[in-house]
């Protein structure tokens, strides 16, 4: 009997032992710095910007056409040439028309000559009214056939309606045309522009007279400066984006700007340039409120401040209010954190990949 009491009395001190080791072990762990990453609330550009691809276009093109059938006799322009408005880009052959013309000049000096006996004898009483409206009619028609075919031989001549410059070049001396087929495409390069898509959505955002950056692949890297000419009224029927005009300033590039240059169109459909922000690993939801750790001057303990937040992009959220710019919070292993808990900075936070 005396024995179990004596083995009674050790195992209660050894679990008393125990109990006393675990509980001086949990104040330990209590008071042990936990380890965190920060995130400084910096002004940061988080901007939704959309960067669309399309090719420099003219925005005057002109497809030069017959406008009456003939052989080509003469080609004075080639693609690159620049041509001014009225020159003779081609001649065609217009004997055929030629012909009628001299045809029709001499029924109407016949039509004439008919009038004008016409005309003496009604004065004189001599024929009725119905006689000398006759002939007016024929004289008025004999004119109508002189114009028709003058306009036939003026037609053969090709001449340029603009100031402009050769695209295309499409015939070659000896080929006969049919009212309609093409001879030329010239462009005014004068004005260029670009024509990319956007979606309803970002269209929604953009208006007449937007300055954007311009990035062509042929120059460096830097951005040229281009405006919203107009936006299209109607989306596509297959691909339902709208198109975009955006007009080229030559004149700040001081290079050559060609059509079919390939540009990388920058268009901001939402500025937020200098947003201070942080990164979205540092807010938590406590209470259904949106919370972050800000770290004390001594960056040895934390406290919970409410903030308001704003836009997110590529990992950083925008703070409206509640935080201000140079201040520094807990942005990793902050799961377990609380308030006045002593912490230990391990490091700033990294993010990577994104702009």
């Amino acid at each position: 009997m005396g024995n179990l009491k004596t083995i009674v009395l050790l195992l209660s001190s050894v679990f008393l032992f125990i109990s006393c080791n675990q509980s001086n072990d949990s104040r330990t762990e209590s008071q042990r710095p936990q380890s965190i990453l920060t995130s400084t609330a910096q002004k940061r550009d988080l901007s939704d910007i959309r960067t669309v691809s399309a090719p420099v276009v003219a925005y005057k093109r002109v497809y030069i056409t017959a406008r009456t059938s003939g052989q080509v006799l003469e080609v004075n322009f080639e693609e690159g040439d620049r041509v001014r408005r009225g020159q003779v880009l081609a001649r065609l052959d217009t004997r055929r028309q030629q012909a009628q013309l001299r045809n029709a000049e001499a029924t109407l000096k016949e039509a004439q000559l008919h009038f004008d006996r016409q005309k003496n004898l009604f004065e004189q009483e001599v024929i009725t009214p119905v006689e000398f409206e006759n002939a007016t009619v024929a004289l008025e028609r004999a004119q109508a056939e002189v114009e028709l075919w003058q306009v036939e031989v003026d037609l053969g001549v090709i001449t340029s309606p603009i100031d402009a410059v050769v695209a295309a070049k499409l015939v070659e001396v000896g080929t006969t045309l049919n009212v309609n087929d093409r001879l030329f495409t010239i462009e005014d390069h004068n004005l260029l522009v670009v024509r990319p898509a956007l979606s309803e959505l970002d269209v929604a955002r953009l208006e007449k007279g937007q300055q954007l950056e311009l990035y062509f692949d042929v120059f460096d890297e830097n951005p040229w400066p281009g405006t919203i000419r107009r936006i299209f009224p109607s989306a596509d029927g297959i691909t339902r984006l709208f198109t975009v005009e955006v007009e080229i300033d030559q004149s700040t590039i001081g290079r050559t700007v060609k059509p079919g240059f390939l540009v990388r169109t920058r268009f901001v459909v939402e500025n937020r340039q200098d947003a201070v922000s942080v990164a979205k690993e540092a807010i938590v939801e406590r209470d259904g409120k949106n919370v972050v750790f800000v770290l004390s001057d001594d960056k040895e303990s934390i406290r919970k401040q409410e903030v308001e937040t704003g836009t997110e992009r590529d990992g950083w959220v925008e703070i409206l209010s509640g935080l201000e710019e140079g201040q520094q919070v807990a942005a990793g292993n902050i799961g377990n954190l609380r308030e006045d808990a002593p912490v230990r900075v391990t490091g700033e936070f990294r993010r990577f990949g994104f702009r």
